[in-house]
Formats: C-alpha cells, sequence, structure tokens
C-alpha cells in the first residue's frame, strides 16, 4: 500500500494594511506638545512660591532678597578667601549640611526674627520717630549711591521704596530690642564683681627690636653668628641713644631702614608676646621708663612703658559678659514671642535656590 506524504503549505501570512496618518493629526499633537512644554516652563517661571508663611501671610522670595542679601554678603568674604569650595563644605558631618545649607538657614531666621518682631513692636504701638526716618532715609541713600552696585540693584529689585520698607522695620525693631534689653533684670555690678581685674590687667608698650636671626643656604633660620649678631646690636645701640631724648618713636626709624623695626603692643601676664624672662622684666618698668637693651633669643630690644595698669582689657571682658547676659535674656523673651506666632519655612520651595548666588 502506498503511501502517501501530505505536504502541509504555510497559509499565506496576513497582510497588515499600513495605516498611513494624517501629516496634519502629527502637527496639530506637536504643536499641542510644544505649547504644554512652553506653558509648563513658564509656569515654573511665574509661578510665586510661598517661601515664609507667618499666621497666615505670605512671604516671597522678593520680599525676603534683602535678608538673603544680607547673609550672602557676610559669607562672600570667606568665598573670595578659601574659594568656590567654600559653599560645599561639610560643617556637619552627621546630617552632611554645608556651608550653603547653614547660611540658608541664617537668611530665614533673620527674616523670620525681623518680621516676628516687626509685628510685635507695632502692636505695642511703637512707630517711627522723626529722627528714625532721617536715619532710613540717609542709609537708603547710602545704599542705592555707595554700597550696592546697579547689577545688584537691577537683580534683586532694591529700590528705594523696597529698600525703606525694609530698613524701616529693621530700624523700629533695633529700638524695639533695646528696649527689651532695658527692661531685664541684669546686674551690671554684680557681673563685674565675678571678673578678677588682675587676670586682665594690660600693659601697654611701645619698642624698637631687630632680629639676631638669618636664613642659611636652605632658607632654615638660625642665629647669627657673633660677628653679625656685634653688627646688629651696634645698629640698635645707636638709635638707642637718640630714643632716650625722642617724645615720638615712631618716627626714630628711617623710612629706608629695613632691619630695625617699631611697634606698639599690649599683652597680660598670661600672653606670650615677649619671652618669660623679657616679660617679667618689662612688667616691673614704671610707665614712661626706658629699659636698656635686651636680648632674647630672637633678637635685641629697647622698650618704653605706656601704661602699665591699663584697664582696656578688663573693661572688654566686662562688657562682653554683659552682653553675652542681655543676649542669653533677650534671647529667652524672643523666643517666647516667637512661640506666640504660627510659623513655616517652605524647605521644598528653597530647594530650587543656591545660597551664594540668589542675590550677588
Amino acid at each position: 500500500m502506498n503511501k502517501t506524504k501530505k505536504i502541509i503549505k504555510n497559509p499565506k501570512q496576513e497582510v497588515k494594511e499600513k495605516k498611513n496618518i494624517n501629516p496634519k493629526i502629527w502637527m496639530v499633537t506637536s504643536i499641542v506638545l510644544l505649547i504644554a512644554l512652553v506653558g509648563s516652563l513658564l509656569f515654573d517661571q511665574l509661578y510665586k512660591r510661598t517661601i515664609i508663611t507667618i499666621d497666615g501671610d505670605k512671604y516671597y522670595m522678593e520680599d525676603l532678597t534683602y535678608y538673603i542679601y544680607g547673609i550672602e554678603s557676610a559669607h562672600d568674604y570667606y568665598s573670595q578667601m578659601f574659594g568656590a569650595q567654600y559653599w560645599d563644605m561639610v560643617i556637619d558631618q552627621s546630617t552632611g549640611s554645608t556651608t550653603r545649607d547653614m547660611a540658608m538657614d541664617e537668611a530665614m531666621n533673620s527674616a523670620l526674627y525681623t518680621e516676628i518682631l516687626y509685628r510685635e513692636a507695632i502692636a505695642d504701638g511703637y512707630t517711627l520717630t522723626d529722627e528714625d526716618k532721617e536715619t532710613v532715609e540717609k542709609n537708603v541713600a547710602s545704599l542705592l549711591d555707595e554700597q550696592l552696585t546697579e547689577k545688584v540693584i537691577e537683580k534683586n529689585g532694591f529700590t528705594k521704596e523696597y529698600l525703606t520698607d525694609v530698613l524701616s522695620k529693621t530700624t523700629l525693631v533695633s529700638r524695639y530690642r533695646q528696649d527689651i534689653i532695658d527692661s531685664l533684670d541684669i546686674d551690671d555690678e554684680a557681673i563685674k564683681a565675678e571678673i578678677d581685674y588682675d587676670e586682665y590687667r594690660q600693659y601697654d608698650v611701645e619698642y624698637v627690636f631687630i632680629s639676631t636671626e638669618t636664613q642659611d643656604e636652605d632658607n632654615k633660620t638660625v642665629a647669627m653668628n657673633d660677628t653679625e649678631k656685634e653688627a646688629v646690636h651696634d645698629k640698635i645701640n645707636s638709635l638707642y641713644e637718640t630714643a632716650l631724648e625722642t617724645e615720638d618713636w615712631s618716627e626714630l626709624i628711617p623710612e629706608e631702614e629695613k632691619e630695625l623695626i617699631y611697634r606698639e603692643r599690649s599683652f597680660l601676664e598670661r600672653d606670650t608676646v615677649f619671652s618669660e624672662e623679657l616679660e617679667t622684666i618689662i612688667m616691673a618698668m614704671d610707665n614712661d621708663s626706658i629699659s636698656e637693651i635686651l636680648e632674647d633669643e630672637s633678637g635685641y630690644y629697647f622698650v618704653r612703658m605706656i601704661n602699665n595698669n591699663s584697664s582696656e582689657s578688663y573693661d572688654n571682658a566686662v562688657q562682653n559678659a554683659i552682653t553675652n547676659a542681655e543676649e542669653e535674656g533677650f534671647n529667652e523673651v524672643y523666643n517666647e514671642i516667637s512661640d506666640q506666632y504660627e510659623k513655616e519655612v517652605n524647605k521644598k520651595a528653597l530647594k530650587r535656590y543656591r545660597m551664594g548666588n540668589i542675590t550677588l
């Protein structure tokens, strides 16, 4: 019986009909997408994001530029000193916060501080005095005519009206703050009594110096040999004779002289301006007296005691202690005031801005 092979042929593949899309549809779709893209970009650029809210009142970036400018300007000095990496230096290893983050916090805190205290001052009946208004006017003129560049003024909208408004607030807040401090129960005399005068007794002197050190072939500092030391000793000794008869030592040294140096200096007993041996000799001097030529390991000196009992350092220490007490007391009052306000900083919106070039 013959077996017949059945050959099964592949069925014809169904040819799909290619549909042509009307070019007009493509054009309309493209235009719609382009309009949507441009619209979203314009919306992103023009939409005003709330940065700070205080009791429901909204503050936008243009309201805060002066506060940001103040902080950016303060940090700009260090940015120029340390270079571009300054702004991104990590200052808190635990959080990764950078100088840029810290500066932004400073700016927002400055804005909250001023706006909250201004509201409080107004509520307490404070208004600008004629003297305050005159001060504001002068400060605004100084900013526009001398301190701010045209680029900064234009970039930040620092008009006369805007600056007058902001400086009016800061001026009123400054007076309100001082009145709060004056009302604090701070005993200045008690603070003063806690500071030991002897610890801050200051000695004011003037002196002429010549070094007995030189550079060797490897540019290392080494002591002069005996011949060289004798030469510089003779030089300072010849000037010493003139100094004994001269009132104004700042005029002693000729302009072309490079080795002899004149200086005025103030120091405390715990300082290390001079060697311990020299310091002991100088501290024992009477006012207006002139030492002999003195020597330490670095050179020769002769010294005149101007004031062996100056209270300048002591007075500064007392004032700093009083100021610190005032700051602590004021901060407590401010925190109590601040807690009465509902406030919020929009951290998400701030991420759009890079501190360091917002206003500068």
